[in-house]
């Protein structure tokens, strides 16, 4: 449903984007400078103007982010630059450049374009090899949510995503075919899996916008339920190469099919997280192709409640991205805090409970959940006492560095986010309702 702004707000955008445009500057005819002047000055101005809350400021939020029209405006102006012919001229005015000398006509059309929005998008993100086996081979999809699949290369993808466009059926889009295509080939990897997520709102040519990152904090929440519920598990190897993973950005059409926009990065941190995912063997149990397929169907179908559970799941999905985070990250300590944040946003509604600490509330709530005998949770209480000793040192006190016994205690609270993330899905499975995903 397109944006609904009032009719004098529009003028005003076109008015502030109109007088903005001529003092943007462009260099060597095809790259659009971001340095600061009088013409990102009325650009925040145009930012300025939307409504800063209610409804329409919330989808802006959502699509784009806190400067939703200047971010758009840079980023679609930064594509519509890349078929431009190549000049030694620099800091060239946009106003200078074919196709974009009459401000108010670029103006009214760029404003028509943000207002048509949300744009509705599939972003593709492959798996390393080392996980494909996460699809049972005898399917093609398993959907996870509304908005979430896993997938494997066959010839529907191929089909329905083509990495290069079809001359014939689109036209080549703001020139991006040399970056879609240098990754696979311009061909789709035969057998690869990969997590697909719908997303809608705006994705410009460097994304970093609010659906790119929430399609990003789906990936990390996929990976984190996977360890969490032992579907993956941390491997060992070590690569001395810098991995950089990509994944591949599809825009719906006005006829209903998919036109490839571009390839993206995923920054070096969770690419190298990535690298070092594997699938769990449950202590070699899962030792044969026929019991790799059936555990991951049934953990997939755990996922799936998840992910297709709306609201009443965003918790374990957020602890879960935390989580991920806590296995994989590359520092000790922040690993530490950010297994404990697990603990927090699942059991630390401290809502109804104001005179008691936060220590004190996991602690019990902990013991509780996934303690299965009175001895067991006395022991959790004493254990996690002291893990959050260590949590209040490196907060409170700025302790820097891990002893061997700490980093034992960071096993061991992992171990507790481990299994309280799986009771707390088993509780949603159990409260699932028949038919869902």
């Amino acid at each position: 449903m397109p944006i609904d702004l009032h009719p004098n707000c529009r003028a005003r955008l076109v008015e502030l984007v109109g007088a903005a445009l001529p003092h943007l500057r462009v260099h060597n005819g095809k790259f659009l400078l971001r340095s600061a002047g009088k013409g990102r000055e009325l650009l925040y101005r145009a930012d300025e103007a939307l409504p800063q809350k209610g409804p329409v400021y919330d989808s802006l939020l959502s699509y784009i982010d806190e400067q939703p029209l200047s971010e758009f405006i840079h980023d679609k102006l930064t594509d519509e630059l890349r078929d431009a012919e190549y000049s030694e001229i620099e800091g060239q005015a946009l106003c200078e450049i074919d196709g974009f000398s009459d401000a108010a006509a670029v103006a009214t059309r760029l404003i028509e374009e943000f207002v048509a929005l949300p744009q509705e998008y599939r972003l593709t993100f492959p798996l390393p090899y080392d996980l494909w086996p996460a699809l049972p081979p005898s399917k093609s999809r398993r959907d996870l949510g509304p908005r979430v699949r896993t997938v494997r290369t066959n010839p529907e993808l191929v089909n329905e995503l083509p990495l290069v466009p079809n001359q014939e059926r689109t036209p080549l889009v703001n020139g991006l075919l040399g970056l879609l295509s240098s990754d696979y080939g311009g061909e789709w990897k035969e057998n690869a899996v990969h997590l697909q997520v719908d997303v809608q709102g705006f994705i410009g040519g460097y994304g970093g916008s609010s659906p790119d990152a929430e399609a990003q904090r789906t990936l990390r929440a996929f990976y984190g339920l996977g360890l969490a519920l032992r579907l993956f598990d941390r491997s060992t190897k070590y690569s001395m190469a810098t991995p950089r993973w990509s994944y591949f950005v599809h825009r719906t059409t006005s006829e209903a099919t998919y036109e490839p926009r571009r390839r993206l990065e995923l920054d070096e941190n969770l690419s190298r997280a990535m690298e070092r995912l594997g699938m769990h063997t449950l202590g070699g149990w899962v030792n044969s192709p026929e019991r790799q397929a059936s555990w991951s169907e049934g953990i997939l179908g755990q996922m799936a409640s998840v992910f297709s559970m709306g609201v009443k799941s965003e918790s374990i999905l957020l602890a879960s991205q935390w989580y991920f985070d806590s296995v994989t990250g590359p520092d000790y300590l922040l690993q530490y805090v950010q297994a404990m944040v697990v603990l927090e946003i699942l059991l630390g509604d401290k809502a109804a409970t104001k005179d008691i600490s936060l220590n004190e509330l996991l602690r019990n709530r902990c013991a509780y959940l996934i303690g299965s005998s009175q001895e067991e949770r006395a022991e959790l209480h004493k254990r996690f006492t002291e893990i959050y000793d260590v949590r209040s040192q490196i907060v409170h006190r700025g302790k820097h560095r891990l002893s061997g016994k700490e980093q034992w205690m960071l096993s061991q609270l992992r171990s507790i986010c481990r299994r309280v993330i799986q009771k707390e899905v088993s509780l949603l499975v159990a409260n699932r309702v028949p038919g869902a995903v």
